[in-house]
C-alpha cells in the first residue's frame, strides 16, 4: 500500500508540473484558414499581387485575387507578408536516431562480422529511426522547411529513405512516403571486414547487384514451374534489394568527389538502375559532360568543404581555404547553367541554419534564386514522386506554405507563419533588450528542483549557449525533451520547453536568474499557474 501511495504522489507531482496533460486537446485548431492581402509566389506562373489562399481541411481550396472568404474561415491579414511553397530538404539525416554501434573486439578478432560490422544494412528504415523534437521541428520552421527526406548514410548499401511533413512529433501522421530510396555508398566499413577497400566496395556492389539478378530470376522460375527445380535458399537482403535492382525503385548514390560520381554513373548503366546522385563533395562541376550524357539527377549539398582527393587539399591550408570560398561555392551555379536538374540537400550541413547559409554562399556565387526556390520545392517534389501533392501553391495541393516578410533567401528575410498539412505555427522572435547583452554562461548541467504543492520535483537541463541565444533538453524519468530559441539577458534566462506525456503536449515557460553557478525562478505552467524552482550547476564530470 505505502508503494503505490509513494508512485501516486510521484505521478500526481508529475502531472502538476505539467499543468494537467490529459485536458490539454488539439481538437480545437482551426481547419480553415484564409491569408489575405499578401503576395503569393505560386511558382506555377506569374506572382499574385495582393491575393488570397484559401486552406481548408489541411490542403490549399483557393488562390487568386478575387476570392471569396468562407464565412468560417479564420483571417490572417498578410498585407505585409509574402507567400511562398513550403521549402523542401531533398535529402537528409535530420531526425534520424541511428542505434550505437558497440564495437566486440573479442567478437572481431575471431571474424565473426556481422552485416552490421561490413555496412551492409539494406533493410535500415529511415521511418522507424526518426524522433521528432518540438526543438528540431521549431527550427527547421525558422527556416521555412515543411517536407524533409530522412536516409541513413552510414554504410554501404545504408537503407531506406522516408519522406515526412514537418507537422509534430508522431510520425505516423507525418509520413508521406515510406522507403522512397535505398542509399549506397563508397566508403570502405571498418578495418580487416571486407570489403575495406574502395576496391572491394566496387566490387562487392557489382557482385552483390548480379547476385540479385540472378536470385530473382531464379525464384520467379521456381514459382512458375516448381517440379522439378531447386528452390533457391532465402536471402532477406536480396529481396529487400530486389525492389531496387530490378524492381527499379530509386536508389541514391553518395559521392563523395568526382571519382566516385564517374563510379556511380558506371554501376547505373551496367545494371540500368533508377538512380540519383548526392555530391557530397561538390564536385559534380568537374563532369558536367557525363553527368548531362547520363541526363543524372542531382541532390547537392552546400558544405562546399574540399575532399580529401581534390588537389587543393594537398597544397597547403591557405590554398585549400582559398578553394573553399572561391571555387566550390560555384558547383551549383555551373549544375544550373548545364541544365542538370538538381534538389538541395542538408547532408553535411545537417542543420536548417547552416543548409540556408551555404544557399546564399551558392547565390553569391552565381546561383540565381530563381534556381535556388526550384530547387528547393518543385524539383525535390518531382524527384520524391510528390509533384501533384507539393512544390507549388495550387488548389488541390497539400498546404505546405511560409509567409515571411522580405524576400525569400536575403539575409534580413525572416518567417513569420508556417503551415504544414494546414496547420499553423506562428514563429515568434524573442528579443533580447537592449543594453542587456548576456553576462553569464549557463553552458553545462544544471540540477532543477521545483516546488509543487505536492513536494518536489527534480531533473536535469543540459543548456548550450551562445551569446545571448540558449537551446538544450531537458531530462527527467519521463523523457528527454529538447528546446531552442531561449535567451540570456544580463543575468536572466528564459527558454519553453515543450513536453509529451500521453499523446497529448504542454509548454512549460521557464524565467530566471543567475548568480554564479546558482539559479532561481518560475516555471509557468499553462493555464495551471506557477511554481518556483532552484538550480545548481552541476559540475563537470560530476552527478546530481
Amino acid at each position: 500500500m505505502r508503494a503505490k501511495k509513494f508512485l501516486k504522489v510521484v505521478y500526481v507531482c508529475f502531472f502538476i508540473l505539467c499543468g494537467g496533460l490529459y485536458t490539454y486537446s488539439n481538437s480545437g485548431l482551426h481547419e480553415v484558414w484564409a491569408i489575405k492581402n499578401c503576395k503569393i509566389y505560386t511558382l506555377n506562373g506569374a506572382p499574385i499581387e495582393k491575393g488570397t489562399i484559401v486552406i481548408r481541411k489541411g490542403l490549399i481550396e483557393a488562390v487568386g485575387t478575387d476570392i471569396k472568404i468562407p464565412p468560417d474561415a479564420e483571417i490572417i491579414d498578410a498585407s505585409n507578408l509574402i507567400a511562398y511553397p513550403g521549402l523542401i530538404d531533398g535529402l537528409g539525416k535530420s531526425f534520424l536516431k541511428l542505434p550505437k554501434k558497440k564495437i566486440d573486439m573479442q567478437r572481431l578478432a575471431s571474424g565473426e562480422f556481422t552485416d552490421e560490422d561490413r555496412g551492409i544494412t539494406p533493410g535500415r528504415e529511415a521511418f522507424e529511426l526518426v524522433e521528432f523534437s518540438k526543438a528540431t521541428l521549431d527550427k527547421f520552421h525558422r527556416y521555412g522547411f515543411t517536407t524533409v527526406q530522412i536516409i541513413p548514410e552510414r554504410g554501404i548499401l545504408t537503407g531506406q529513405a522516408s519522406i515526412f511533413n514537418l507537422i509534430g512529433n508522431e510520425k505516423n501522421k507525418a509520413l508521406l512516403l515510406k522507403d522512397t530510396l535505398l542509399g549506397i555508398g563508397f566508403s570502405p566499413g571498418m578495418f580487416g571486414v571486407y570489403p575495406s577497400s574502395l576496391m572491394g566496395v566496387v566490387a562487392f556492389l557489382r557482385q552483390t547487384f548480379s547476385d540479385v539478378i540472378y536470385y530473382n530470376m531464379h525464384f520467379n522460375r521456381w514459382k512458375k514451374e516448381m517440379n522439378g527445380l531447386i528452390r533457391p535458399v532465402y536471402n532477406l537482403n536480396f529481396e529487400i534489394l530486389d525492389d531496387f535492382i530490378t524492381g527499379k525503385k530509386p536508389v541514391v548514390f553518395f559521392c563523395r568527389n568526382q571519382h566516385d560520381i564517374k563510379r556511380a554513373l558506371k554501376l547505373s548503366k551496367e545494371f540500368n538502375l533508377n538512380y540519383f546522385i548526392c555530391d557530397l563533395g561538390s564536385e559534380a562541376f568537374r563532369v558536367i559532360p557525363e553527368l548531362k550524357k547520363a541526363r543524372a539527377r542531382l541532390f547537392l549539398t552546400v558544405e562546399f568543404k574540399v575532399p580529401s582527393t581534390s588537389i587543393y587539399a594537398r597544397k597547403g591550408k591557405s590554398i585549400k581555404e582559398k578553394a573553399e570560398k572561391e571555387i566550390y561555392p560555384k558547383n551549383p551555379a555551373k549544375i544550373a547553367e548545364a541544365g542538370i536538374p538538381f534538389a538541395f540537400s542538408s547532408l553535411g550541413t545537417n542543420s536548417p541554419e547552416k543548409m540556408i547559409e551555404g544557399i546564399r554562399k551558392a547565390i553569391e556565387n552565381g546561383l540565381s534564386k530563381e534556381d535556388v526556390l526550384k530547387a528547393l520545392t518543385i524539383v525535390p517534389s518531382s524527384f520524391m514522386g510528390l509533384s501533384k501533392a507539393l512544390g507549388t501553391i495550387e488548389p488541390g495541393k497539400i498546404a505546405n506554405l511560409i509567409l515571411m516578410e522580405g524576400e525569400i533567401f536575403s539575409k534580413d528575410a525572416k518567417v513569420r507563419y508556417v503551415f504544414v498539412d494546414g496547420k499553423k505555427f506562428e514563429i515568434k522572435k524573442k528579443e533580447v533588450k537592449k543594453g542587456k547583452e548576456a553576462k553569464v554562461n549557463v553552458t553545462g548541467k544544471w540540477g532543477f528542483e521545483v516546488q509543487t504543492e505536492m513536494g518536489t520535483m527534480t531533473f536535469t537541463v543540459e543548456f548550450k549557449q551562445e551569446e545571448s541565444s540558449l537551446s538544450g533538453k531537458l531530462i527527467s524519468q519521463f523523457g528527454t525533451f529538447e528546446f531552442s530559441d531561449g535567451t540570456v539577458s544580463g543575468n536572466e534566462i528564459s527558454f519553453d520547453v515543450t513536453i509529451f506525456f500521453g499523446g497529448q503536449e504542454m509548454e512549460l515557460a521557464f524565467s530566471g536568474v543567475v548568480e554564479e553557478d546558482t539559479m532561481t525562478g518560475t516555471v509557468v505552467q499553462g493555464s495551471m499557474g506557477s511554481a518556483e524552482f532552484t538550480a545548481k550547476r552541476i559540475p563537470e564530470g560530476g552527478e546530481r
